[in-house]
């Protein structure tokens, strides 16, 4: 009991002077409800996988991406080699040379056929591009929606024009209803990535989406439980919108429009600069470090939490940037140009009909 009211203790959670009595919703107050976040997104992740993998992948997503001439295929597994399957393992489809040195003189192959195995056992898990196409189609038509939603919801709202208006009267700040909507929406759809990102082949950055996932979840949930709810929906605004022509490049690279995918490549990387690198630095990350102290006295526990929390994101964004750097270099250095900077590339190169040497007899030797 005494660790409960230790972590729930007003000295944590909100400015000094206050105590959870005085942000309580009530009649005529109505404050955020931290109740609501164990109700109602789960109810709205449940709603929108189920709208997902019953209505929209199977018979709206699927038949236009055929139509297109997106293809259905599964790799082959390879040929079973209890050593190879051992490597891949550890190392996926890239062993280092010495060890690369090992399993040849084990298994009698030489590089190129361990190589092509090592290629074709990965490729062998990857969904195939329709469904690599459905899943975008889903996420470019939340993102759309989600972010004509958040444009619509902020149209009147003042601290859209002034992030200063996130701070005034902190914490003494009524929720609107339209950005109840906004918040729950948001994390019902990140719940319902985060239950399916288990259940989906694993990508190079898979921990990384994890993490951005797990950190996106807390940080709505944070901010919505201690009423920085301001802050918080302007960071779901900035956020959602770079995405879309993203989502539209793989698209459009799945159905082989080389052009489109290049021209929304290009977009997509103007929205990444002025919003991730931009916008969201410079005026919600400044705002919450050296702007929300001077209108309120925000030095408390979760006010040091949440700009950490904050700035976690910001680092993944110039992780990815990393690699939207990778991707332009490959573009002006090749014919090809690969769209999904945050995942490995769509088609790991892999010929099913290979036909592999038999496995050395190393006993027989002896």
């Amino acid at each position: 009991m005494d660790l409960y009211n230790w972590f729930w203790s007003p000295s944590v959670w909100i400015p000094p002077g206050y105590t959870w009595e005085d942000l309580a919703p009530r009649e005529g107050h109505p404050y955020p409800n931290s109740s609501d976040l164990w109700v109602y997104p789960f109810i709205i992740a449940g709603s929108l996988l189920s709208l997902k993998y019953f209505i929209l992948m199977p018979y709206v997503y699927a038949p236009i991406g055929k139509y297109f001439g997106v293809k259905n295929k599964h790799h082959k597994l390879p040929p079973v080699n209890l050593c190879l399957e051992k490597v891949y393992k550890k190392y996926k489809a890239e062993p280092p040379q010495d060890v690369m040195r090992s399993v040849t003189s084990e298994i009698g192959w030489n590089e190129r056929q361990i190589q092509r195995w090592l290629r074709q056992r990965g490729a062998s898990l990857q969904v195939t591009k329709l469904e690599k196409f459905c899943d975008c189609s889903w996420q470019l038509t939340y993102y759309i929606l989600y972010c004509i939603l958040g444009f619509v919801v902020h149209r009147d709202k003042s601290w859209l024009y002034d992030v200063r208006h996130c701070w005034y009267g902190f914490p003494e700040q009524f929720l609107d209803n339209d950005i109840w909507w906004y918040y729950m929406i948001s994390l019902g759809f990140y719940w319902g990535q985060t239950f399916t990102h288990f259940f989906t082949p694993q990508r190079h950055d898979s921990v990384q989406m994890l993490c951005h996932h797990t950190v996106t979840i807390t940080l709505t949930s944070l901010s919505f439980m201690v009423n920085m709810v301001r802050i918080g929906s302007l960071i779901l605004l900035v956020h959602e919108c770079a995405d879309i022509p993203l989502l539209l490049a793989k698209i459009f690279g799945y159905c082989r429009r080389q052009k489109m995918m290049d021209i929304m490549f290009v977009f997509f990387v103007i929205l990444w600069i002025t919003t991730r690198l931009g916008v969201f630095p410079l005026r919600l990350l400044r705002s919450t470090i050296f702007e929300a102290h001077v209108q309120q006295q925000m030095f408390y526990p979760i006010y040091y939490i949440f700009n950490g929390m904050i700035l976690s994101i910001f680092l993944m964004h110039l992780f990815w940037t990393y690699n939207i750097i990778q991707v332009i270099a490959k573009k002006f250095s090749a014919k090809n140009i690969v769209v999904d900077v945050r995942s490995s590339d769509d088609d790991l190169p892999s010929n099913d009909d290979e036909v592999y040497p038999q496995i050395k007899d190393t006993k027989k030797e002896k």
